[in-house]
C-alpha cells in the first residue's frame, strides 16, 4: 500500500522512542530522591559556596540504601558532615569516604522523582508527535505535488494518528507503572487522589 511508504518511518521512530523511554526510566529509582537532597548541599570553602559534586564524588554502592562520598580533600570532611547532620542522614566516616545510610524518602522527595519522570514522559511524547507530523507533512507535500491521491494522504493521516494513540498510551502506561513502583502502594494511592483526582 502506498500509504505505508510514509508511515513506516513514523512507526520506526515511534518504536525507537518507546524503547529509549523504557531504558531511561529503568535508571530512575526511589533513592534518587535522597541523591537530589545530597547534591543540593552547599559548603563554604574559603568564603565560596561549593556544591557537593565540587568537593567529592558520589558513588552508588551494592546496597541501594547506602551512598558513598569520596571526598577529594579530607580537610573538607567536617564541613560536609555538618551539612549532612542538617538533613538528618546517618553516616560514618571511613578515611576519605563518607558512607551515608539513606532513609526512606518522604512523599515530597519522591514527588520530585515523579516530576522528573513526567518530564521524561513529556519528552518521549514529543518525539511521537514529531514522528507523526513528519510523516503527515511528507504525505501532504506529495499530495500537493500530485504524487499521491487524497485517499492515500487521508490513509497516511489516519494510520499515523492510530499509531500515535497506540504508542502514546503505551508511554502513559509505562509511566504510571513506574510512578507506582517509585511511590509504593500507600503513596501511589495518595498521588492518584491528590494529583490525578482518581477516587
Amino acid at each position: 500500500m502506498v500509504a505505508d511508504k510514509y508511515t513506516i518511518q513514523a512507526e520506526t521512530l515511534m518504536k525507537a522512542a518507546i524503547e529509549e523511554y523504557i531504558e531511561i526510566i529503568q535508571e530512575v529509582k526511589p533513592s534518587d530522591a535522597n541523591l537530589t537532597t545530597l547534591k543540593g548541599l552547599r559548603i563554604n570553602i574559603q568564603g565560596k559556596p561549593r556544591r557537593l559534586v565540587d568537593v567529592g564524588d558520589i558513588k552508588k554502592t551494592d546496597n541501594e540504601n547506602v551512598i558513598q562520598i569520596l571526598v577529594f580533600n579530607t580537610d573538607h570532611i567536617p564541613l560536609l558532615t555538618e551539612k549532612i547532620d542538617e538533613v538528618e542522614f546517618n553516616y560514618e566516616v571511613d578515611g576519605q569516604f563518607i558512607n551515608i545510610d539513606l532513609p526512606d524518602p518522604s512523599y515530597k522527595q519522591l514527588m520530585e522523582v515523579v516530576d522528573d519522570l513526567n518530564r521524561k514522559r513529556n519528552s518521549a511524547a514529543a518525539r511521537l508527535t514529531k514522528a507523526k507530523s513528519e510523516a503527515t507533512t511528507r504525505a501532504r507535500t506529495a499530495l500537493e505535488n500530485d504524487f499521491i491521491s487524497q485517499g492515500v494522504a487521508n490513509a497516511v493521516s489516519r494510520k499515523c494518528s492510530e499509531m500515535y494513540e497506540n504508542y502514546s498510551s503505551q508511554i502513559d502506561e509505562l509511566n504510571m507503572e513506574k510512578i507506582g513502583a517509585i511511590l509504593g502502594n500507600e503513596y501511589f494511592e495518595k498521588y492518584k487522589k491528590e494529583e490525578l483526582d482518581l477516587d
